[in-house]
């Protein structure tokens, strides 16, 4: 399921129209009667006859004229408020106004805040609803001044019901949201398939409820291989979640070892060494100080353990182990960074850094870049990243896509960019957006266990599947078992330990799972 920026929209859309030969005004007809459905479906005529629609300049002004006229079929009264002279309309905004006019439908143009201010005491919040058609994708400069900044801030401060077509109108994937003013509606629905906007920088609470429309493009399009993300889904991995083969035994799930922790964060290889059994690997074995062996054995007698002195003087990864996890709670010390740089340069099986691992390698991206015969895979969260790499976090933030990306690309490894859309790049310039997780994961050691996850299924699967299969599935498990600890505890009482604890329920109701985006 692709998730395109604004521009590609447009690339597809040509493509549609001119290799297919589908008429333009045609997808905007298949736009605007599924648009208007939903509407029909969340405000009734029966609740909300009365519909205000803000039409901007270009497409998708003209959008939002079909879709008021439809609805004005279906029963409605819409006003049709005009931000620009109708006599510049073109092409099938142009048709669509003629229409209304020929259906004598209600409009009238405004030019500021004060007038729409006048228009909107004519309306009850109970029975009315606004809808933004403005600029949808259209947007190439952020809303700071000018009629338009006033019109969008009057329709925020109103209290009315408010609907977005295809975006809220000033919001763009070209500018930081910061930049400008934008429309704040309940519900946003938008054509064919998702944009980078109602995911990043974390526009989902800016759009509201979420509805994708089919409008009719050819799938085969979406293919091309230019347009690079996709939001991940069950269906992408669920080879990985068959049922056991009945004659399996523990040695051919995998062994996964974890060289984590310290004697002041102990808690970090525990919770990662048990996330990697409770992801389903046969084994688990853990490097440990002293004073930590037996901690981890009273936790969890299943996790086997190495003694640190002994595994820091090898200089290769034990032929007995799948995959390593690296740096939670290690410490940056001259030690960790020493271990890190010999791991990242003999090992021969995949290898995951995380936290303290990443740390420690500040100015050394170097160690990075160097070719390597096995899958590497670092898990930063934004800060982490931004230490890593020296890109600003303002900037990971604002375009997380492809900060990950090129990084990724660079450097030959996958980037897991951790937040609440966690996201996946891969070193052939992929890149999965996960849309499992919440708040309540935002707590000590929730980064550990998503480690001890893709440990673990990393070392049963990857003679078997992709290891960005494999990724997008331990990515995709680990905030599905957030939600359903989330909704077992709360979301601000919520701790690591629940999450662990709700692994194995992720994985039994794992075909239950639906998405917060809503597709027709």
């Amino acid at each position: 399921m692709k998730v395109l920026f604004s521009q590609w929209m447009r690339e597809l859309d040509l493509d549609a129209i001119n290799k297919t030969g589908i008429p333009s005004i045609v997808l905007m007809e298949n736009a605007s009667r599924g648009t208007a459905q939903i509407i029909r479906d969340e405000f009734p005529v029966n609740k909300y006859p009365n519909l205000v629609l803000f039409i901007g300049p270009g497409n998708n002004g003209g959008d939002g004229i079909a879709i008021g006229r439809t609805l004005a079929q279906w029963g409605y009264d819409p006003l049709f408020l005009l931000l620009t002279d109708p006599e510049r309309y073109s092409g099938d905004p142009a048709v669509n106004f003629n229409i209304i006019k020929n259906l004598d439908l209600r409009y009238s143009e405004i030019h500021g805040g004060g007038e729409l201010k006048d228009i909107i005491k004519s309306y009850s919040h109970t029975n009315t609803v606004f809808i933004d058609a403005i600029f949808g994708t259209g947007m190439k400069r952020a809303v700071t001044e000018g009629p338009y900044f006033e019109i969008i801030n009057a329709i925020n401060e109103s209290g009315f019901k408010i609907v977005s077509i295809d975006l809220p109108s000033g919001l763009s994937d070209v500018f930081p949201p910061s930049e400008g003013t934008m429309v704040k509606p309940d519900i946003t629905i938008t054509f064919q398939v998702l944009k980078i906007n109602h995911i990043f920088p974390d526009d989902r609470k800016r759009c509201g409820k979420i509805f994708v429309i089919d409008i009719g493009i050819p799938e085969k399009y979406l293919r091309d291989e230019k347009y690079f993300v996709e939001l991940s889904d069950t269906s992408g991995f669920s080879g990985l979640l068959k049922k056991r083969e009945s004659g399996v035994h523990k040695g051919k799930l995998g062994h996964g070892l974890v060289v984590a922790g310290s004697v002041d964060k102990p808690g970090a290889a525990i919770l990662s060494s048990v996330s990697i059994l409770r992801s389903g690997a046969g084994l688990s074995t853990c490097v440990a100080s002293g004073e930590n062996r037996d901690l981890i054995m009273r936790s969890y007698p299943e996790i086997m353990t190495l003694k640190e002195n002994v595994f820091f003087e090898m200089n290769t990864i034990p032929g007995e182990f799948d995959c390593v996890l690296a740096g939670p709670g290690m410490g940056v010390n001259d030690q960790t960074k020493e271990f890190v740089i010999k791991i990242i340069s003999n090992s021969s099986v995949p290898v995951i850094l995380d936290a303290d691992a990443l740390n420690v390698l500040t100015g050394r991206i170097d160690v990075l870049e160097k070719k390597r015969s096995y899958p590497l895979i670092i898990t930063p969260h934004p800060k982490e990243f931004s230490r890593l790499t020296g890109i600003p976090i303002s900037e990971i933030l604002n375009d997380p896509v492809n900060s990950a990306r090129d990084f990724s690309i660079k450097c030959g490894l996958f980037t897991i960019l951790k937040g609440h859309h966690t996201l996946i790049a891969a070193p052939d310039g992929r890149v999965v957006i996960n849309q499992t997780g919440n708040p309540g994961m935002a707590t000590a050691g929730s980064g550990d266990i998503l480690g001890g996850i893709i440990t673990g299924m990393i070392s049963q699967f990857k003679n078997d599947f992709p290891v960005l299969t494999i990724l997008q599935a331990a990515v995709f498990i680990h905030g599905y078992a957030g939600d359903i600890a989330a909704s077992n505890k709360g979301e601000s009482p919520m701790i690591a330990s629940d999450i662990v604890q709700s692994i194995s329920d992720a994985f039994k109701s794992i075909n239950e799972y639906r998405s917060d985006f809503i597709f027709t």
